[in-house]
């Protein structure tokens, strides 16, 4: 599904929740899964009442084939109704971000104070999400506890490049230096041929959590004969 098209259907939705009289849709955030029209609510309404009328209404819309109901309940006086309004456009910013997950993210909001949960993939990704949930109106402070599911281990890169080439190659993984950032790897140092090279590259890929390999490395000069 286009990113046109995404936002369209989640517009319509959107719209569609805005003229029900029993909705209140400042406290429900819309995602859209995937191209066949499978979406689901999130956020907090104050009734199961709402939270039935808002699943019944998105089903509705022309392009929905599913709706899931990630709806919370929580009887909810002004205060209450303002936190869920903060949720929800949390939420929706976290949403319209290409580089985080929200669907894996859970929102909390006390007084303008907002706490994050769940999982992301990537450090970089935790990050981002605290920068853009700062930047929505309200939002006075982040507790920021997602955790990042997959991370590089520096030291299980090295031994794999190690097996890879051998201990005891001329010159071997011992000249080489591993980088991390992300979940992206550096190689720099010299082996002693292309293949070791390629090997190191490869062994280096493999390695969980890996999602770059970046060939830093220099092949020595072979002996003259």
């Amino acid at each position: 599904m286009s990113d046109t098209t995404t936002t369209n259907l989640q517009q319509a939705v959107m719209e569609a929740l805005a003229y029900n009289p029993i909705v209140h849709a400042d406290e429900i955030a819309v995602d859209v899964l995937d191209a066949a029209g499978d979406i689901v609510l999130r956020g907090t309404v104050g009734s199961p009442i709402q939270q039935v009328e808002a699943v019944r209404v998105a089903a509705g819309v022309r392009g929905v084939r599913h709706v899931d109901d990630g709806l919370d309940v929580r009887l909810m006086g002004i205060d209450g109704r303002t936190e869920a309004d903060t949720e929800a456009a949390v939420l929706d910013a976290l949403i319209a971000d290409t580089q985080v997950h929200a669907g894996d993210v859970e929102v909390d909001a006390d007084d303008g104070a907002v706490t994050l949960r769940g999982l992301v993939e990537l450090p970089s990704q935790r990050d981002r999400a605290e920068r853009i949930v700062m930047a929505v109106p309200g939002v006075t402070s982040v507790d920021n506890q997602l955790r990042v599911w997959l991370t590089v281990s520096v030291d299980d890169v090295a031994e794999r490049v190690t097996d890879a080439i051998g201990r005891d190659a001329i010159v071997g993984a011992d000249a080489i230096t591993v980088a991390v950032v992300d979940n992206d790897v550096t190689l720099t140092g010299t082996v002693g041929s292309a293949e070791h090279r390629e090997a190191a590259l490869d062994a280096a890929a493999g390695a969980p959590g890996v999602a770059a390999v970046h060939d830093a490395l220099t092949v020595r000069d072979a002996p003259m004969c």
